[in-house]
């Protein structure tokens, strides 16, 4: 099953290093904008352009109070998005997490009109991102099951089980039958941001991706780089946003001052192949594979070298091991390998 990983931010993410974020591994952010009528993300610009000048796909969200006016809550979206002057890459989000004390008679028709509006303002269908429990409460019609007009969104699943393991998926709510991203942490450790942050993969390939975002980011010409006295694999992989891997893989020798490297084209870290490859081609209840790779800590291990070993990612080994300091392991501790 082929997956893209992907975060989710806003202002308790502040001072993000966006090349040091895509040299992870990621491949897509979703940035708060509004919330309600009132509250404008103060780092929404710094998170759209930065993430922008890394080459990272972008899509931005709207978080949805029940008991506020729909259309002067899209209307309040769309102007602040607007204001940047590019509407980024990627579908507009529309955040479903609280009823506000409102019923679903009143939340459903409501997320229509801001649905709509919004549609109408971006060209583009928006994501309906919510949890399962709050869509089979909230979003439903008269005899139980989504409306029917629920089906034509993508949807984003929040649910936490904290780490992602290949072939995993979330549990869908009553009625839905395709999931396009699923938030699976809460808890993230990503190289390049202070604080933690919400983890996401895209349902597919990075090809798919770039279809469902309707894109040509990413589709860039190699580059060169001359090494510098003090210059790392890792040093040049933040600089250009890409993984050690990749460049490891494209120049393989050490490296001295004054060589000339391959800088490759950053692309996501592919998963193991399957049938369930498109934007919303998952679903289902299936429980995640429990099979595991580990690695024991040597004496000069750090996870840097670990992640290359493996094929891995330094914030993906992070995550699965609940690791706060990524500097902070110690020979003998086992770790999992995602």
């Amino acid at each position: 099953m082929a997956t893209v990983p992907g975060i989710d931010v806003s202002y308790w993410d502040a001072g993000i290093d966006w090349p040091k974020v895509r040299a992870t591994g990621q491949r897509f952010v979703i940035a708060k904008a509004t919330e309600g009528i009132t509250y404008k993300d103060p780092t929404f610009d710094d998170n759209w352009f930065g993430a922008k000048s890394a080459g990272l796909l972008r899509g931005a969200y709207h978080f949805f109070r029940c008991n506020v006016d729909a259309k002067k809550q899209a209307d309040y979206f769309i102007d602040y998005v607007k204001t940047v002057k590019d509407n980024g890459e990627l579908p507009p989000v529309l955040d479903l997490e609280t009823n506000d004390g409102m019923t679903k008679e009143k939340i459903v028709p409501a997320a229509k009109i801001w649905l709509d509006r919004v549609e109408a303002a971006f060209g583009k269908k928006p994501i309906i991102y919510s949890g399962q429990y709050f869509l089979q409460d909230f979003l439903i019609q008269p005899g139980g099951g989504p409306p029917p007009w629920a089906k034509d969104y993508p949807l984003w699943l929040a649910q936490y089980p904290n780490q992602y393991v290949d072939g995993a998926k979330p549990f869908l709510p009553r009625g839905w039958f395709a999931w396009t991203m699923w938030q699976y942490s809460d808890k993230g450790v990503v190289n390049g941001i202070n604080a933690a942050v919400d983890m996401n993969v895209f349902n597919g390939t990075l090809e798919d991706l770039y279809k469902f975002a309707g894109s040509n980011i990413g589709v860039e010409k190699p580059k060169t780089h001359k090494v510098a006295a003090g210059d790392s694999f890792e040093s040049i992989a933040n600089k250009y946003g890409v993984t050690i891997r990749e460049l490891v893989s494209a120049n393989l020798q050490l490296i001295k001052t004054g060589d000339i490297l391959n800088v490759p084209v950053a692309v996501a870290i592919p998963q193991a192949s399957g049938s369930d490859s498109g934007p919303a081609g998952g679903g289902g209840s299936s429980n995640p594979s429990t099979s595991k790779r580990t690695h024991t800590i040597q004496t000069g291990d750090n996870l840097t070298s670990i992640a290359v070993k493996y094929g891995s990612t330094v914030a993906a080994i992070a995550s699965a091991n609940d690791i706060k300091n990524i500097n902070n392991i110690k020979v003998g501790q086992v770790l999992v390998i995602p």
